[in-house]
């Protein structure tokens, strides 16, 4: 990286695709909200919305989401999808989304070494137009609530990518995390997380609900490397489009 100040603007969001009850309308809703800050309107009549993040990623994404609406509205607002179409037979995948001022070099999708559910990870670089580039890495980690042995493994996993990567990285995804395993696995994380660098706000503290439970986790994270100031950080949740909320930040260095 030169001199010049960089920004990303990154969102993480998982769709909970997997959910297929009115699908295509909660996606519909959530792009509608990622490409015009959810107000039509404003949009139309020149008025100020949210800024678009320039790189997004979806974790529970489906062929039927992807598309159905995904690939289609970002397209139309300037993104380049990885991958461009559903992988043979998947279901529950991620997909990166990169737009100006940043493009998208490479990206793979790795297996992790420890997964009962066949879990796996993305790795994308994006570059941006001075040049500099940066590695993104994304992931639905082990579910279940006796997925932790393996959670934890993920995440350590993650955390030697991010350290051996080469140019400033990020991780953003859902971890599926509990306290507990997150306060075993703090200790010797090289990575800083996000939220914390951000101070902790607390009004960003949850980004998952069990139904019918007020009582909120924090499954969804991003994690950095050494450099990264958090500018800005919120969790986006919207009615009825996911169980999820998405986590955004604007990252400086």
């Amino acid at each position: 990286m030169n001199n010049t100040c960089v920004q990303l603007r990154l969102l993480t969001f998982n769709i909970n695709g997997l959910d297929e009850k009115r699908v295509g309308p909660r996606m519909e809703k959530l792009c509608l909200e990622i490409l015009v800050g959810g107000d039509l309107m404003a949009a139309l009549e020149g008025r100020a919305t949210p800024p678009v993040p320039e790189v997004i990623v979806f974790q529970e994404m489906t062929r039927q989401a992807h598309m159905g609406q995904m690939r289609p509205h970002l397209r139309a607002g300037g993104f380049t999808l990885f991958p461009e179409k559903p992988p043979e037979g998947k279901e529950d995948y991620t997909l990166i989304a990169v737009r100006q001022p940043w493009v998208l070099v490479d990206a793979d999708v790795r297996e992790f070494e420890h997964s009962p559910l066949a879990r796996q990870y993305l790795v994308a670089t994006v570059q941006a137009s001075d040049g500099g580039r940066v590695r993104v890495v994304s992931a639905h980690m082990e579910s279940l609530r006796s997925g932790g042995e393996a959670r934890i493994a993920q995440a350590e996993e993650i955390d030697a990518v991010l350290a051996s990567s080469d140019v400033p990285a990020v991780f953003a995804g859902d971890t599926n995390l509990r306290d507990a395993e997150w306060g075993e696995l703090a200790i010797g994380f090289r990575a800083r997380d996000a939220f914390t660098v951000a101070g902790s706000p607390k009004q960003s503290a949850a980004t998952w609900w069990p139904e019918e439970s007020p009582r909120g986790f924090r499954f969804d994270r991003v994690w950095l490397t050494a450099g990264w100031t958090v500018a800005e950080l919120r969790v986006r949740r919207l009615a009825n489009v996911s169980d999820h909320a998405g986590v955004e930040v604007l990252l400086e260095r």
